[in-house]
Parts: C-alpha cells; sequence; structure tokens
C-alpha cells in the first residue's frame, strides 16, 4: 500500500528504516528528480557516516552562471527571472564546494554540456555508457530506490504519471518487483510536482506501483527551463541541407539545441512556403546548385502524409513539429501515437504547451520507456515497420576526415557530456532499411578568438568510431560515407569543410597515403566561406524567412540583442591584440541613444566611474556592430 508523505525528512527516515544505510538511489535524467527527496537523503548521510549512498544520474541542471563583467550584468536578471525558485540539488553545491562526504558517491552517465570540464571530482565520477544500457548498469549497481518526479490530477485518482521520465524508470520497475519476490528491500518514490505535464500512455501507472509519495505544496518548484539559443546562418545552412533528406511519411529522431530548432524550422519551411525553400537550397553551397548534391536524393514537397517521431528526447523542436501538424503519421494501425519518447525537457513554451493539451492530443504522445525507442529489441519486427524511412538526426563536436565523430569529451579525456543515446541511433540506422544517421556539425568555430575547423585529420577520443560512419552535415553541404573507401570519405568531408583550412587537410590526407599525389578540391567547394552563407541570409527574399529565435525565447527582444553583441565582444577581445584594438574603437565611438534601452537593462544607462565608462563604449560599439534596424 503506498504511503503519502508532507515532510521529506520523515519519508528519508522511512525509506532508511526500509532498505537499510545502504542505498543505491536513480534519479531519472533532467528534470524527473525528486530533489527534496534526493536533498533529505543525502542530508542524512551527511550527518551520518555509517550511511553509504550513491547516487546515480544523468543531467542534473543547475542555472547558468556568469563570472563578472558584461555577461554577468546580462545573466544574473535571467538567472533570478528563471531560476530562483529551482531547488539545485544538494548533492551538486557540495561538488562545486569539493565538499562532498567520504561516505557519499555521485556518478552520471549525462553531464550538463560543458559544465563540469574544470571539476576533477565529476571527471572522475563520470560513468560512459550507452541511455540504452543505464538500466542495466543500475541493477548491476544494487539499485535499492528511485526517487522519481511524478505529476497527478483530479480525473486520475488512483494513477501518477511518470511524466517527463519514464525512460529508465518503466525499464527498472520489472526489477524491482523480482528484488520484492526475493525478499529484497527496495522503495519506489514519487514526489509530485502538479507543474509538470501530466503524460498518458505508458508514463501512467497505478498509485499502488508506488512505495512512498511526497505530496505538499511547499515541494513544488517551476521546472528548469533551457532557453532556446540563437540560430545563426550557419546552423540555418546546416538545417536546410539536412531537412532535404527527410522523406515525407518517415520517422524522425531529433535532439536539443539551435541546430535542432533550425531543423524544426526549415521543415516547417518547407511543408509552407517550398517555393522559398527550394530557391534557398539552390542558392547554398553543397546545395541543389551543385552537382555533389545529386549523389543523394532531395526531399523538397510538402509532407502530406506526415511525419512519425520516435526520439529519446522530445525537445521544443520536436513538440513544434506536432503542434504545426507535420509530426502527424500514426506509429501503426494499432497504434495511433504519433510520438514515441523517453524524456522531455526544453523551455517553459514546451511546458505550457504540454499542459495545454486537450485530452485527445495528449493521448497521441506515448512517453515510454528507454529500451523502446533507442533499441529494436523486443518486438523488433513491429518496431522495423513503425520506424521506415528513419533520419536519427544528432549533433556532433568534431568529425575527423576518416569518419569518425566527437561528441561527448574532449582530446585530453575530459568528458563535455556524454554519449547519451547518439551511439544507440547511429547503430540503429545501420540495421533498419531505407534509414540514415545524420551528424550535424558546425563546419568552424572560435575558440579563444581564433578560427579552428571542426573537421580535423585526427583527434585523440572518438564517440562513434568510423566504421559507423554514415551521413554528415556541415553547412556547407551533405558528406555520405556509408560504404565509401576511405579516399571518397576523404574527399566527400574535405568538400563540406571549410575553405579556410582545406588546403592543410588536403596535405595531412596525402601526407597519410589516403589521397593520392595529384588531388585537387573541386572549384566550387573553395566558396565555403562564412562571409558567403552571410551573403546568402542577408538577401532580401531570404532574411525574412530565418529569424533568429525561430521557436520562440526566454529572452526580451532586448536581451536577444545584447546576446548577440556580447558574442560579437567575446570573440574580439579574446586575444590581446584585437581586444586592444576593439577597446581603442570602443573609446572614440559614440552610438547615440538609439540603444538606451539595453544600456538601461544592463546597468549602464548612468555609469559611475571609468569601468563602468569603458564597458558602456564596449557594449554601445558591439550592439552598432550587431543590431540592424
Amino acid at each position: 500500500m503506498t504511503r503519502t508523505f508532507d515532510s521529506a525528512a520523515e519519508l528519508a527516515d522511512t525509506i532508511l528504516d526500509t532498505v537499510g544505510k545502504t542505498i543505491v538511489l536513480g534519479l531519472p535524467v533532467g528534470i524527473g528528480k525528486a530533489l527534496h527527496v534526493a536533498d533529505a537523503l543525502f542530508e542524512r548521510a551527511a550527518a551520518d557516516a555509517s550511511i553509504s549512498l550513491t547516487i546515480f544520474t544523468g543531467l542534473t541542471l543547475e542555472p547558468p552562471q556568469a563570472k563578472s563583467g558584461l555577461g554577468q550584468r546580462l545573466l544574473e536578471p535571467i538567472t533570478e527571472r528563471l531560476y530562483s525558485q529551482w531547488p539545485t540539488p544538494k548533492y551538486a553545491r557540495a561538488i562545486r564546494r569539493n565538499e562532498l562526504p567520504a561516505n557519499v558517491q555521485v556518478r552520471e552517465f549525462y553531464l550538463q554540456p560543458g559544465a563540469y570540464l574544470d571539476d576533477p571530482l565529476t571527471q572522475r565520477s563520470y560513468v560512459s555508457i550507452n541511455y540504452s544500457h543505464v538500466s542495466v548498469e543500475l541493477r548491476n549497481l544494487g539499485l535499492n530506490v528511485i526517487a522519481q518526479l511524478v505529476s497527478c490530477r483530479p480525473r486520475s485518482p488512483d494513477r501518477y504519471s511518470l511524466s517527463s521520465n519514464p525512460d529508465l524508470t518503466l525499464d527498472l520497475l520489472p526489477h524491482f518487483d523480482q528484488l520484492r519476490l526475493q525478499g529484497t528491500p527496495c522503495a519506489m518514490v514519487g514526489q509530485v510536482n502538479r507543474r509538470l505535464p501530466y503524460m498518458l500512455g505508458d508514463a501512467e501507472l497505478a498509485s499502488s506501483q508506488f512505495d512512498f509519495v511526497l505530496d505538499a505544496d511547499e515541494y513544488e518548484f517551476p521546472l528548469f527551463t533551457l532557453p532556446s539559443r540563437r540560430v545563426s546562418p550557419a546552423d540555418y545552412a546546416t538545417a536546410m541541407h539536412v531537412t532535404s533528406l527527410v522523406p515525407d511519411g518517415g520517422t524522425l529522431q531529433l535532439g536539443i539545441s539551435s541546430l535542432a530548432d533550425a531543423v524544426a524550422h526549415c521543415l516547417m519551411l518547407r511543408d509552407r512556403h517550398p517555393e522559398v525553400y527550394e530557391r534557398v537550397l539552390k542558392y547554398l553551397p553543397g546545395g541543389t546548385a551543385s552537382q555533389r548534391r545529386a549523389a543523394v536524393p532531395v526531399e523538397l514537397g510538402r509532407f502530406e502524409q506526415g511525419l512519425f517521431a520516435s526520439t529519446e528526447l522530445m525537445s521544443d523542436a520536436v513538440f513544434a513539429l506536432f503542434d504545426a501538424g507535420i509530426v502527424r503519421r500514426t506509429a501503426d494501425a494499432d497504434d495511433q501515437t504519433v510520438i514515441h519518447a523517453g524524456f522531455f525537457v526544453g523551455s517553459n513554451r514546451l511546458y505550457d504547451g504540454l499542459n495545454g493539451l486537450s485530452e485527445q492530443q495528449r493521448q497521441r504522445i506515448n512517453m515510454t520507456r528507454i529500451s523502446y525507442v533507442n533499441t529494436l529489441f523486443d518486438d523488433e519486427d513491429r518496431k522495423r515497420r513503425q520506424r521506415r524511412d528513419a533520419r536519427f538526426i544528432n549533433e556532433t563536436m568534431m568529425v575527423t576526415l576518416l569518419g569518425a565523430a566527437v561528441s561527448d569529451a574532449l582530446e585530453d579525456g575530459r568528458v563535455v557530456s556524454g554519449v547519451g543515446g547518439q551511439f544507440d541511433f547511429v547503430s540503429m540506422a545501420h540495421v533498419l532499411d531505407d534509414a540514415l544517421s545524420i551528424l550535424m556539425c558546425r563546419a568552424r568555430r572560435i575558440h579563444a578568438g581564433v578560427a579552428r575547423s571542426n573537421i580535423r585529420w585526427a583527434y585523440a577520443h572518438t564517440t562513434v568510431p568510423r566504421h559507423y560512419r554514415d551521413v554528415f552535415v556541415t553547412e556547407y553541404g551533405i558528406a555520405a560515407t556509408r560504404g565509401k573507401t576511405d579516399a571518397q570519405v576523404v574527399d566527400a568531408l574535405l568538400c563540406v569543410a571549410d575553405a579556410e583550412f582545406q588546403s592543410e587537410l588536403v596535405s595531412a590526407a596525402k601526407k597519410a597515403g589516403k589521397l593520392a599525389g595529384i588531388y585537387k578540391l573541386p572549384n566550387d567547394v573553395r566558396g565555403n566561406t562564412p562571409a558567403a552563407l552571410q551573403t546568402i541570409f542577408d538577401r532580401d527574399d531570404v532574411r525574412p524567412h530565418f529569424p533568429p529565435y525561430p521557436l520562440g525565447s526566454e529572452f526580451t527582444p532586448v536581451e536577444q540583442n545584447l546576446v548577440e553583441a556580447l558574442q560579437w565582444l567575446e570573440v574580439r577581445t579574446a586575444r590581446p591584440w584585437p581586444r586592444a584594438r576593439t577597446l581603442a574603437a570602443a573609446i572614440t565611438h559614440r552610438s547615440g541613444a538609439r540603444h538606451r534601452d539595453a544600456f538601461v537593462r544592463m546597468r549602464l544607462d548612468q555609469p559611475h566611474g571609468l569601468r563602468e565608462r569603458v564597458l558602456r563604449r564596449l557594449l554601445g560599439l558591439a550592439l552598432d556592430r550587431t543590431v540592424f534596424d
């Protein structure tokens, strides 16, 4: 029988009484963690060294922080507005302060991207594992407590919804049933948060499935929001190429990023304005005007049948396509849902959209176990029928010229994020009929003020080995590499590399004997430059169709301008000489009154002292370079 508590401390004591002083606590990824339950158990362990607490989780979410300067002035009000009520887990605070008790271990299989690069404890405690294998790892570790955020509603009085995170919990419930049959103590714990959207399908459980539930107003809190990032011309160019590979009636898997937002927008553009879509695709480097594009079929038409989404993550991008009616193909004749997903996390627009669904719309989304969406095991024939013409679209940080992908860690082994489900989908694409693994990669990046190629000859760490290479897409086109010789793969990736780095990449490949000495790049790829892309997206017949925040933004219009201005300034002040030139230009710059709202927002409308006057001049220069009337 389920016991309901209105005190997290009392619940923690009951868990300890039930399972003993050795606790292996599983917390869902992202927003699905029962944070107050975890905090109460952490406090008990911190106060009692005889308690052994192991926390296994992924994607612990913490509000962003800026150290100083203009970034801090921009970020602090945003953080206050969006995260003032977010209960950052006490184990995360302890890790940041290097105060984690010796009897507490925290293992994560997926990290908040980039947040722990300089945190040695987290780097040492990271577990590299495919998403689909996590439930097995938890069982082997001795999992005996799951603490899950759940939703409830009056019309379903005897049920709870796992909502955002049935992903691993559904895979682990049979294990708990087995433990109970064996007489091994365990506890399935829910924490109610009515702001969490109530999802149906597999996510809806009988209340009897829970041993303990924490339900009190003081433990409810706003969900963590991930603000949309600005979509750049390079993002849009990449997305245009990607979406020209998506067939009507097919299956879609899509992640979360500005690239994913761009993909969603370009799919909607193709459906609503196919003439614009076709015209822009012709303009782009590597687009339909290029002979190279003929090597891969081009999809240009509207979505008459619609798409089916089978994706580990239901992001803002996937939900926007559902809301727009593009994701509408049902799984099969016996399954009328149009989305199968393992978890969701995103912006407040996503949460509000899910909360606002009619009952009929809600029934079209099945939040389910990760083993179902990330693998073909268990009812493989049916999954194959449902996932026809699948396009598994993910993002990678770097690609080697021989076709290996670098998605989760740096050359020295430090983890940026984690493999997550990327390899699950890459491998699935290779065994499904007519499926493609599409890895999006920005051809270049700016690091410390210096342009660098994301297409490398070699890299000391890889996430997806080259024998799983398939389709890579950059802002400069498509490299289809599956089944190709090494020379063909090198050629295909050189053709989608940034022109600034092509010569050195050719030299490296020739030195290794992967290209013949007489090899020459095609003439048209010399135009693979950011300037060429900017010219295209500045055209009067193009620019109105590609907004900087296509799915909306948590930022005000003034903050959106400030984000772009500060990004411009960061690049130009990263190294000493460019910093000096920028500072000199700012000292003599007069921006007038048109940016007054921005100065007010940054508390620089009435600067005090030399430092604030310089900051105002720098900001005014950056705004004038990036904001156009």
